[in-house]
Order: C-alpha cells, then structure tokens, then sequence
C-alpha cells in the first residue's frame, strides 16, 4: 500500500466529524432568534396592556345626579303603578337609605328641573286644569310634573298642552305629596331639615305672561286641556 491509500481513512474521518459539527451549528442557529447573539439574555416578555378603563356611559348613574333623579322617579313610578301619593312614599324610602349629602344633593338636581318648569306657559296649563291655580298650587304642580317622569316632564316643557292625555287634577293626582319627599327623607336621616336651595321660587316665571280674565285666551292657548278640563 502507498502513501496516498495510508491517509485515505484518516481524510475520510475528518470529514465526516467536521460534517457533524457543521450541522450541529445549523441546528443551533435555527433554534434561537435571528436577532439574539450567541450568549445574549433573551429579550423581556411585553407588559401586558392596561385595561381600558369603562366609559362613563357604562357606569351606573349617580342617584343625585339628574339621570339618577329619573331613573330613581322611574322605577318608583311603575313600581306605584302611578299612583302618585304611594310613589312619593317609595321614593321617600328610597331617599333614605342614602347618606345625607346624596339626599342634598338629590334635592338639588330636583331643584333644577322645577326651575326649568317655572314658566308662564306651564302655569298657564296648571290653571286651565284646575280653573285657577295660586302659587302655592302651581308649585305642587311643578312637583307633581317631575314625578311623571322624564318623557313627559320633557315633551311638556316643549307643549304643556301634551299634558292633556296624562295629567290628573290636584284631587286625583295628589300634586302636594311629590313636592316634599327629599326634605322628609333628609329630616329622617339627619335629624333636621335639608339645607337645600327653597322650593319657592321667587320672581316672575319665565316667558309671556298671560291674562287670568281673557279665559277665551286660555282655551285658544291650550286647546287639548280646556276640552277635557273644562
């Protein structure tokens, strides 16, 4: 045997081991990421994003605040089965499972919305119904208005006429008991009265004034209630 068929199973070994550590390097590389270097620390998992907080629209209404205010005259007016004088008994109840100052601030938000009825235009339709109606009257009326509720407190401030299909007089309707439910919830939570704004508004209402002696005026100015008021 020459020298060249000597060397032959030494070159033929060392082939095939530098084939098998070639292919160990391959398998290596595919098994990490393409942009971590050899010995590099893996790269941190990403935060977790924050959640989203929920929008306000989601949230359950405040009781004190006008939405709550409806919502509460709501679910009281049904569960009364509208029956004004038990609603305003429920809405008492309810009123004072709360702490004072939600009760006061309850109060408030009624406040404004009687404000907003404070109108010529809506006492005019309290005296057609009741054929004369004094302040002390048309503030029960106020009172009475908002304890039906938004759709028809709103639809109202637009047409105080549209009260024709759902009002009661003050005998049937029991204006004087929706007037008073925070106050009375107010006094028997904190042991005194409610340091509120006054449900007696002073000053003129808003709006055109109208003449108590032209009734022909009335009945041309809200035609609906004089027909079935009068």
């Amino acid at each position: 045997m020459n020298g060249r068929q000597r060397h032959l199973p030494t070159l033929a070994v060392a082939s095939v081991v530098a084939l098998v550590i070639l292919a160990l390097l391959i398998g290596y590389g595919l098994g990490r990421d393409d942009d971590t270097e050899p010995g590099a620390a893996a790269p941190p998992a990403p935060a977790p994003a924050p959640q989203a907080r929920p929008d306000s629209a989601t949230r359950a209404p405040s009781k004190t605040s006008d939405l709550g205010l409806w919502q509460l005259v709501q679910e009281t007016r049904e569960s009364a089965g509208d029956d004004t004088e038990r609603q305003s008994e429920l809405l008492e109840e309810r009123l004072s499972r709360l702490p004072a100052q939600q009760i006061v601030e309850f109060q408030r938000a009624r406040h404004r919305l009687d404000q907003q009825a404070y109108s010529w235009d809506m006492w005019g339709a309290a005296y057609v119904i009741e054929d004369g109606c004094s302040e002390d009257c048309f503030r029960d009326f106020r009172a009475y208005l908002i304890s039906l509720g938004k759709e028809v407190y709103e639809r109202a401030l637009r047409d105080p006429d549209s009260l024709a299909s759902v009002v009661e007089d003050a005998e049937e309707g029991d204006w004087e008991n929706a007037d008073n439910v925070a106050p009375d919830a107010y006094e028997s939570v904190a042991g005194e009265e409610i340091p509120a704004e006054d449900s007696d508004l002073s000053g003129d209402p808003q709006g055109e004034p109208w003449d108590d002696e032209d009734q022909d005026e009335l009945v041309q100015r809200y035609p609906r209630l004089a027909e079935r008021f009068r």
